[in-house]
């Protein structure tokens, strides 16, 4: 069976590859499991001083399409794939190591929450981020941790709120990504260049540097990360969005 995520060590580089392209690397269960999987293994491997550098990206033409609409239609397992998106979230950005999202194509949803946990975020001119929930009856809010301290508030508000995509020019601007390239070889070979810089620095100073700045924007607060993560549940336990999921799923 193939890994809907996989995970490869290299010295102080660990890459973790979303790999369900198919379907656009969406986050169903199959993915969540193996992702924490990964996750488990990369923080042994940091905690044992081995890497410290997180590279991560996804297979085929997307980076992460959000969550799988069929398993939040059939199954009822919104509720379940916040709560893990969350935790996932929490974890990227408290792991001490910096985490780089390579990202192609869409980001949406669950994939530009995921996105927004990460440390640095470098960018091919078509990648696309947003928030585009709310027609299925769902808050956003459980990345509004780690989204606010990335983007200016303004930018925020609207990427929470607006409900459109916004393109990787529009993000680069924001401050959601850190670097723009022009097509996706040259994203591969910035990401390359970027990863190896930082596997040549000293681990625990980067891990110290991370923890510092984590407190000065506040995701060092596990209350934050509770309080919206359980507001975005709530509202997906609604009947409303039961309602909506199940409606958007029959036209698809």
């Amino acid at each position: 069976m193939t890994n809907m995520a996989g995970l490869r060590i290299d010295g102080p580089v660990s890459e973790i590859l979303l790999n369900d392209p198919d379907r656009r690397n969406a986050l169903s269960a199959p993915v969540f499991d193996d992702l924490e999987r990964c996750l488990d293994d990369v923080e042994a491997s940091v905690a044992s001083g081995r890497s410290h550098v997180l590279r991560l990206r996804g297979a085929g033409t997307a980076f992460c399409a959000g969550f799988d609409l069929d398993a939040m239609a059939n199954d009822g397992a919104l509720p379940s794939f916040l709560d893990r998106l969350g935790s996932c979230c929490l974890r990227l950005r408290r792991l001490d190591a910096v985490v780089v999202a390579e990202v192609h194509g869409p980001a949406v949803a669950g994939g530009c929450a995921i996105v927004s946990a990460c440390d640095l975020v470098l960018a091919g001119p078509d990648a696309r981020f947003g928030y585009p929930v709310h027609r299925l009856g769902i808050s956003p809010a459980v990345s509004m941790p780690t989204l606010v301290p990335a983007v200016e508030s303004g930018g925020a508000r609207e990427m929470m709120l607006g409900g459109r995509l916004i393109d990787a020019g529009t993000a680069h601007r924001l401050g959601l990504v850190h670097h723009l390239f022009d097509d996706r070889e040259t994203l591969a070979r910035g990401t390359d260049a970027l990863v190896g810089r930082l596997a040549a620095m000293d681990g625990p100073t980067l891990a110290e540097t991370k923890r510092f700045l984590n407190q000065l924007d506040g995701t060092d607060d596990d209350e934050r990360f509770r309080a919206t993560l359980e507001a975005s549940i709530a509202r997906g336990r609604s009947d409303e969005a039961t309602t909506m999921i199940a409606a958007i799923h029959e036209r698809t």
